[in-house]
């Protein structure tokens, strides 16, 4: 485990939080954008808007980048349809979470082990408001329970099938062996989100 990984899971400061904030704020900007679709001058407008940046505290600076994500759902659904939306907007956002995944991994000095891979989480998802505990099944497979989540405050059901996405991509980010899905959701009426994890365990060939 590294040493960085070590101390912000016991604590991380708030321009820590803030500062993580504006990269995903970036990356969840880019997916959006690069998005090859009939682009409305609204949802141009919200993907420049500088509302998060300017925010003055870490809870506005959430709740003003989780109106975004809905707004900007929001513009991709009048712009392709709902079954087409959910389909392209998790596509590219679950490579921006992976990037970010990516990113995180070498910053914090990620080992191999499904530990340090949640270690890691727990860090980018308080940076989130999200409190999620672990319950293990096997060696290689465990469900994600999210518990409390400061963007479910703003987001709709579809906003969250979307962007929930963006937390997979982080999960393989974080270790390529890694896959996550999530299959309930608060915003969905669900009392928690849940999410299966498996660890792909390769084999040496004989």
């Amino acid at each position: 485990m590294g040493f960085k990984l070590r101390l912000l899971n016991l604590w991380t400061p708030n321009f820590v939080i803030s500062r993580v904030l504006d990269r995903i704020d970036a990356q969840t900007k880019l997916a959006f954008a690069q998005l090859v679709i009939p682009t409305p001058l609204a949802a141009t407008d919200i993907v420049n808007s500088n509302a998060i940046t300017e925010a003055e505290s870490v809870e506005e600076k959430r709740a003003a980048m989780a109106k975004k994500h809905v707004e900007l759902v929001k513009e991709l659904v009048s712009s392709v349809g709902q079954e087409a939306a959910l389909d392209m907007g998790r596509e590219s956002l679950f490579k921006a979470g992976r990037r970010l995944g990516a990113e995180a991994h070498a910053m914090l000095g990620v080992g191999d082990s499904p530990k340090d891979m949640i270690r890691a989480a727990k860090i980018l998802y308080r940076v989130l408001g999200i409190d999620f505990t672990v319950k293990w099944t096997s060696k290689e497979s465990a469900t994600l329970i999210v518990h409390r989540c400061a963007l479910a405050n703003e987001y709709t059901e579809l906003t969250c099938q979307i962007l929930s996405a963006t937390d997979e991509g982080v999960m393989q980010g974080l270790n390529p062996n890694a896959r996550m899905r999530f299959r309930e959701h608060l915003t969905g009426g669900c009392p928690a989100c849940k999410a299966d994890v498996l660890f792909i365990v390769e084999t040496k060939k004989q």
